[in-house]
């Protein structure tokens, strides 16, 4: 099974190797960093290179790489180039998503088709948000993906006649509320005091606590160290939640 998710993978890689190559790349390119102020003074030539510095080991900062794929979202109405250049950066975190909800388990899906289903659903959801303004996009993009395919999973059970357990009916219960769960009421605080925040707290909270990622995945995907993250996410988790 993973050998075909990592070929998936690399189909994709080596469709961005393409697509990134193009004229359209390079006008694109030229286009997001004229809009983007931490993109400002770069030297970027076309989408590859937007793409290396939404990496962890970047010369960007942790704040300076949200901005960057807020700016994205924003402009996938003008060219859907932006929503490929988000799909790409947030691989990792798609992956991370698939197997926290175990790669379909309990669904009518093979985890191959899972992980595909996944992908085109984090895409639909980027041209539905495009144009919206969301400082926290990227951990937004996947904590509403995690919660969409959540959702898909407990309807192809229920169609199943599957018999949930304990845990499965609370957390069917928790996805079928009206009102804002946990995670919801954390990603909100973390939003509305964002200015106040350290950055790395507020992503590593986000991520633990609304994304239930680990400190290791976080760590992997960040560049910083998992004890560094768990210090900053719970002095952060005291402040907002006070």
């Amino acid at each position: 099974m993973t050998t075909l998710h990592h070929h998936q993978l690399d189909q994709l890689r080596i469709e961005w190797t393409s697509v990134s190559r193009s004229p359209a790349s390079r006008r694109a390119a030229k286009e997001i960093a004229a809009r983007s102020k931490p993109l400002a003074g770069r030297l970027i030539y076309d989408l590859r290179d937007i793409i290396a510095l939404l990496e962890p080991a970047s010369p960007l900062s942790q704040r300076e790489r949200s901005q960057v794929v807020a700016d994205l979202l924003l402009a996938v109405p003008q060219d859907p180039l932006y929503a490929r250049t988000l799909l790409q950066t947030l691989l990792p975190g798609i992956v991370s998503v698939a197997r926290k909800l175990r790669w379909g388990a309990g669904s009518d899906t093979d985890p191959s088709a899972f992980l595909a289903d996944l992908v085109t659903a984090c895409y639909e959801l980027m041209m539905e948000w495009g144009g919206q303004e969301r400082p926290f996009a990227a951990p937004d993009l996947l904590n509403a993906l995690r919660c969409r395919m959540r959702r898909r999973m407990m309807a192809e059970r229920q169609s199943l006649n599957a018999t949930f357990d304990e845990t499965t009916t609370e957390l069917l219960n928790d996805v079928r509320s009206d009102g804002p769960s946990a995670c919801d009421e954390i990603g909100s605080l973390i939003l509305a005091n964002r200015a106040n925040l350290d950055p790395v707290g507020a992503t590593a909270l986000y991520g633990k606590e609304v994304l239930g990622m680990t400190y290791r995945e976080l760590a992997t995907m960040t560049g910083l160290s998992p004890k560094r993250l768990a210090g900053a996410s719970r002095d952060v988790a005291r402040r907002i939640l006070e």
